[in-house]
C-alpha cells in the first residue's frame, strides 16, 4: 500500500516563535525609523530658519536696518505692521504683500481666507504640532490668524509689551510706539558681534498644563499655548509677543503644574501672569528632543539645548551687552 505524504506547513509553535520574532524586530526597528523622521524635520527646520536669515539680510541690505518686530502707526486701534507682514517680499510672498491694505487693518482679517490667514509654509517647522491653523481670534468673531513656529529675538524680555528690554534685534517701532530705543537696529547697533548674538529662534506651542489654564475660563487668561504665535497680528498689545520671544525663560519652559494641581498663587492672577505666564509665552522651545534650533545674526543656524546656563542664554539675547561668551560654552 501507498503511504501517504505528510503536507508541508508550520506547527503552531514554529508560527509562534516566528511572530515573536517579527516583533522583536519591530520593535528594533521603529526607534531607529523615529529617530530618523525627526532627524529629517529638524534639517527641514534648519533649512527654513537659514532661508528666514538671509532673506532677513537681504531686508537688511535694502533697507540699512532690520525689520520692526512690530511697526505701529498712531492711529485708534494702533494699526501697523509684524516683522513677518515686513519680511513678505523677501520671502517668496510678493503678491501677498502687494495685497495688503496697509491703510485699513480690518481690511485683511476678516474671514477663514483672509489676508492673516495665510499659512505661509517658510515660517512652519515640519516637527510644530500646532492643532488648529489659522485660527479664529475668538469664537464668532470671524477673524483669522494663521501662526508660525519661529519668532525674532527681542533680547531680555518680549512679553507683556509694558515690559519689552529693547535689548535685542527686534522690537515695537513707529509713531505709535513710546520711550527711548523704539527705533529698528542696524548692524552697526549690534556689538556683541553677529555670531554672537540671536537672530530667531523656535516657539513650541505644546504645553497641556498651560492650557489647562485656559480649559478653566480664567478671564485674566489670553489663550492656549498652541493659538500664540499670529504672524501677521498687526494691532494691540500683544502683536510683538505673537512675533518675537525672549531669553526670559529657559529653552523650552513649561507650567510646571496643572490647574487642578496648582498652588495657591497660581490661581491668584497677578501671581500667575507674572511668575508663570510671562516666562511661558516669552521662551524659545521645540518640539526637537533637547533644545530648539536658532539662527545667528550672522546667518549661521545652530541648535541650543535646553540644559545651556542661563547667563549664556541671556548673553546670546542681547545684541549690546558686552558679554564675553565662548563658542564652546554652548
Amino acid at each position: 500500500m501507498e503511504k501517504r505524504s505528510r503536507a508541508a506547513g508550520f506547527t503552531l509553535i514554529e508560527l509562534l516563535v516566528v511572530i515573536a520574532i517579527i516583533a522583536v524586530l519591530i520593535a528594533l526597528l521603529l526607534p531607529a525609523v523615529q529617530a530618523a523622521r525627526a532627524a529629517a524635520r529638524r534639517i527641514q527646520c534648519v533649512n527654513n530658519m537659514k532661508q528666514l536669515a538671509l532673506a532677513t539680510m537681504n531686508y537688511e541690505s535694502t533697507y540699512s536696518v532690520f525689520p520692526p518686530g512690530q511697526m505701529r502707526m498712531a492711529t485708534k486701534p494702533p494699526w501697523g505692521t509684524t516683522l513677518f507682514m515686513s519680511m513678505l517680499p523677501f520671502i517668496e510672498q510678493q503678491p501677498l504683500f502687494n495685497s495688503w491694505n496697509f491703510n485699513n487693518g480690518n481690511d485683511n482679517l476678516y474671514g477663514s481666507t483672509a489676508r492673516t490667514a495665510t499659512v505661509l509654509g517658510a515660517l512652519l517647522c515640519p516637527g510644530d504640532v500646532i492643532p488648529v491653523n489659522p485660527i479664529e481670534s475668538s469664537p464668532g468673531s470671524n477673524k483669522w490668524f494663521a501662526i508660525a513656529s519661529y519668532g525674532g529675538n527681542a533680547g531680555s524680555q518680549s512679553h507683556p509689551y509694558t515690559a519689552v528690554t529693547r535689548d535685542g534685534i527686534y522690537t515695537y517701532t513707529g509713531p505709535g510706539s513710546t520711550g527711548p530705543g523704539n527705533t529698528q537696529v542696524a548692524v552697526s547697533g549690534v556689538t556683541d558681534g553677529l555670531s554672537n548674538t540671536l537672530f530667531y529662534g523656535e516657539r513650541n506651542h505644546l504645553d497641556q498644563n498651560y492650557d489647562t489654564f485656559a480649559a478653566a475660563g480664567l478671564t485674566f487668561f489670553q489663550e492656549k499655548m498652541g493659538e500664540w504665535g499670529w504672524w501677521a497680528s498687526s494691532s494691540g498689545g500683544f502683536a510683538l509677543s505673537d512675533v518675537a520671544m525672549s531669553t526670559f525663560a529657559p529653552i523650552n519652559y513649561k507650567i510646571p503644574f496643572s490647574y487642578a494641581n496648582a498652588p495657591p498663587d497660581a490661581k491668584n492672577p497677578s501671581t500667575f501672569t507674572t511668575k508663570y505666564e510671562y516666562p511661558r509665552v516669552n521662551s524659545f522651545g521645540s518640539q526637537h528632543p533637547g533644545g530648539a534650533n536658532f539662527a545667528m545674526a550672522d546667518g549661521s543656524v545652530r541648535f541650543l539645548k535646553d540644559s545651556i546656563a542661563m547667563p549664556i542664554l541671556h548673553a546670546l539675547g542681547t545684541r549690546a551687552g558686552g558679554e564675553v561668551v565662548s563658542a564652546d560654552s554652548y
